[in-house]
């Protein structure tokens, strides 16, 4: 009696009680748990792929995607993540084996590689560090893959943007372990100018050049006014204001010994002038089309006369002239364009360097001038400007 009033009638309403329990799991959200072993691996094949599997260090905490949303692979060729082992630069291993994600960048695995090497820093539930200082100390790397050649040699190969485009473009296997060879940058910091010491004004178009004496005590400057305006440095006061020239003033040239100044504009004319009462000296017509450079015989070569300067013009010449006895010494053509920059070589050579991508190097003796001494390919396209080892000994030695 017992039996059939109370035992069989709970057996009846048991399997509704637990399909009743399990609507209820389902509408309110809760994941039906189905047990079994955590996964450690990426979750290839899950119906979320682009989970971060690795859970055994703080590392893996802190790393974050910051490149979601490209498209890496829109055939799906490839898979959703790759093994990845870093090396320092000495070629010992840094951390173990890493399933990252395809589409990671170097800023994603420079942030995994500063974990790994400073594990002791820590972060909070959200993976952001807690310690501002080691945030704004963290050093960026490059990364460099190793990648095996068809010839049996391997090759470092730099990666530019992410895992996909590597693994694409040098046809990396996915199933072999991805050696990368992490290097730290350097950081350049710039105090930035928080001041401005001098503001002298005066030129009422662009300042095109501008040079300083020898001495370091004068400044001088040529603008899109026409005007050559000299300035002493240590007041900010304009000392003279020269109006000889009908064009830009394309270029400016002390000489050595700071007792002439010369410039020159866009229609080929040359001027020299005396900085102390800021009168023209001579004026001469040096070439066809505007000067673009000019140099001064260094103050050794020519008994320290300081009368000899070589200008460089878009007619694609250089000529070097006496400004005392107003001739042309020395024409050097041998550029198909435009001469961009010229140079006076302490050691008795002029470089020029054109738009043609070849440099030519001159002798500057008064008997051989003109004649080609040799010429120096390489470039792949103009050469704009020149820089000699001598530049700065040429300029302060009769100083010293």
């Amino acid at each position: 009696l017992f039996f059939t009033s109370f035992i069989l009638p709970f057996f009846k309403l048991l399997p509704a009680i637990m399909t009743s329990n399990e609507e209820g799991n389902i509408n309110s959200g809760k994941p039906k748990s189905s047990g079994g072993i955590a996964w450690g691996g990426s979750l290839v094949g899950s119906t979320n792929p682009t989970n971060l599997g690795y859970r055994y260090t703080t590392a893996t905490k802190r790393y974050k995607r910051t490149s979601e949303g490209t498209d890496d692979d829109p055939d799906g060729k490839l898979p959703s993540s790759i093994v990845v082992q870093f090396n320092n630069r000495d070629g010992d291993s840094v951390g173990n084996h890493l399933d990252l994600p395809i589409r990671s960048d170097c800023d994603d695995m420079g942030l995994l590689v500063h974990a790994l090497l400073h594990p002791e820093e820590g972060d909070d539930d959200n993976g952001n560090d807690t310690n501002d200082a080691s945030s704004t100390a963290r050093t960026p790397y490059t990364f460099y893959a190793r990648v095996q050649r068809s010839d049996g040699n391997e090759d470092e190969i730099e990666v530019t943007t992410t895992l996909a485009d590597l693994v694409t473009s040098q046809q990396i296997s996915t199933e072999d372990v991805l050696e990368l060879t992490y290097h730290p940058l350097a950081v350049y910091r710039v105090r930035p100018v928080t001041r401005c010491t001098d503001t002298m004004p005066g030129h009422t178009e662009a300042r095109l050049h501008v040079s300083y004496s020898p001495d370091g005590r004068n400044l001088a400057s040529g603008g899109g006014d026409t005007t050559v305006r000299f300035w002493d440095v240590n007041t900010s006061t304009r000392k003279h204001t020269c109006t000889a020239h009908r064009d830009h003033v394309l270029c400016t040239a002390w000489s050595p010994d700071g007792k002439r100044f010369a410039s020159s504009d866009k229609r080929g004319t040359l001027i020299t002038w005396d900085p102390m009462t800021g009168k023209a000296i001579i004026t001469i017509k040096a070439h066809g089309k505007w000067i673009t450079s000019m140099c001064w015989e260094p103050m050794h070569k020519n008994g320290g006369k300081c009368e000899r300067i070589v200008t460089a013009s878009k007619d694609g010449l250089a000529k070097v002239w006496n400004v005392r006895t107003r001739r042309c010494e020395a024409t050097m053509s041998g550029h198909a364009d435009s001469v961009e920059a010229v140079k006076w070589g302490g050691e008795g050579l002029i470089y020029t360097a054109s738009r043609d991508r070849l440099i030519k190097v001159w002798p500057a003796d008064e008997r051989d001038t003109g004649k080609l001494v040799r010429t120096l390919k390489g470039h792949a396209h103009r050469v704009n400007t020149l820089a000699l080892s001598c530049d700065y000994i040429c300029r302060t030695g009769p100083y010293d």
